[in-house]
């Protein structure tokens, strides 16, 4: 009997080793992978690649323009994620922000001009209310804002004025959706990249180089008209209607003018950019040039009733807009054009007023609807 017995007790021992063994090697691997996580968590919120919990760490040079994550097809991490927080964590007293007509603008001669300290947050392609809420979060870090550079561009005129983009995680208070980075891989490689950055070298990116792409860019004739294809005029000219009128109004209310009347104790420099009269071209193909014009009417008539608005205008600079040397294609601009933009602000060269608006408007009426667009191609 006891000789069974031990054979009983024998046999279940293998299969209970088998199970101690297991529930061992099971434990060991979760307190790994959180080990693991935990320094990936670490390093990520200590090097904090984006600044979305710091500034930059003394002794650390962060590269701040976009990188190509390896095996991430068209991938970029760094169009928008940093600057949320820049404005949060950075020291600064005034800001540049808006598209990529903003993205050549040097913080530095801004800087000279406004004796101030600006940080530059462009967003490129962005709306109205990406604009917004990145100068909403400046004032929720309890910045004062002394001055703001801000474009209005045409192209976002008529847009939705809830319209943003993507990485809103990166731009809220919840902490329970961090995870998405501090265990964003993609975010993980910026941390490595910012260690490689250090250790060849280099200095941080400042606010001159900092989205910068004028450098890289191929301006004149060739380059702008090879980037569209003109449909030629039309008998037809399209009106705006009061509900586009009204939601274009709604836009602006929302997303540029309630962050002015909200804090009176910033100058906000808005500014239409100064497309090509390859943008205009493309409007008479459509019928749309009296439909814009009547839109930036109306649109600069409700920005000045705002007295902490400075509002500029540079569409009747017609030297400017004719000479495609000046451009790269229909919108953009080379760096020299947002330099002369930085000076013209400056000395209040092309600043809208009630006085003046109406005599602006009728100049750009006469020029766009009057001009041979033909003679482009010729």
């Amino acid at each position: 009997m006891r000789r069974n017995g031990e054979n009983m007790i024998s046999g279940e021992r293998p299969e209970a080793d088998k199970d101690k063994k297991y529930t061992v090697w099971m434990v060991v691997t979760i307190l790994l992978t959180v080990m693991v996580l935990a320094c990936i968590v670490a390093i990520t919120v200590y090097i904090d690649p984006f600044f979305h919990y710091h500034k930059p760490l003394e002794g650390y040079a962060y590269p701040l323009n976009n990188v190509q994550v390896p095996g991430s097809g068209d991938r970029t991490f760094g169009l928008r994620e940093q600057n949320d927080g820049i404005v949060r964590h950075f020291d600064y007293d005034s800001i540049i922000c808006g598209t990529s007509m903003t993205e050549n603008f040097k913080a530095s001669q801004a800087d000279a001009i406004f004796d101030a300290d600006f940080v530059k947050v462009p967003l490129s392609g962005a709306s109205y209310r990406e604009s917004h809420d990145i100068l909403q979060w400046a004032y929720g870090a309890g910045k004062n804002v002394r001055y703001v550079i801000r474009s209005i561009d045409y192209s976002m005129l008529f847009d939705y004025y809830d319209g943003h983009n993507d990485q809103l995680y990166m731009y809220d208070n919840n902490p329970f959706n961090d995870q998405q980075y501090v265990l964003n891989k993609y975010v993980l490689y910026r941390v490595f990249g910012v260690l490689q950055y250090t250790r060849a070298g280099n200095q941080t990116t400042d606010f001159d180089a900092y989205r910068s792409w004028g450098a890289g860019g191929t301006y004149g004739a060739e380059a702008v008209l090879a980037a569209y294809t003109s449909g030629g005029g039309v008998e037809f000219s399209v009106a705006l209607s009061e509900d586009e009128c009204e939601a274009m109004l709604d836009n602006l209310r929302q997303n540029v003018i309630d962050l002015p009347d909200e804090h009176p104790e910033t100058t906000f420099y808005l500014f239409f950019p100064p497309y090509s009269i390859c943008y205009w071209d493309e409007l008479n193909s459509k019928g749309e040039i009296d439909r814009m014009i009547d839109a930036e009417e109306a649109a600069i008539a409700e920005i000045l009733k705002h007295p902490n608005i400075k509002l500029y205008s540079f569409s009747d600079n017609f030297e400017l807009v004719c000479n495609l040397d000046n451009y790269k294609d229909q919108g953009h601009y080379g760096p020299w054009v947002n330099a002369w933009i930085l000076e013209w602000m400056g000395d209040d060269v092309g600043l809208l007023t009630e006085d003046n608006y109406e005599a602006y408007i009728s100049r750009i009426r006469e020029f766009y609807n009057t001009y041979d667009y033909d003679s482009l191609r010729q």
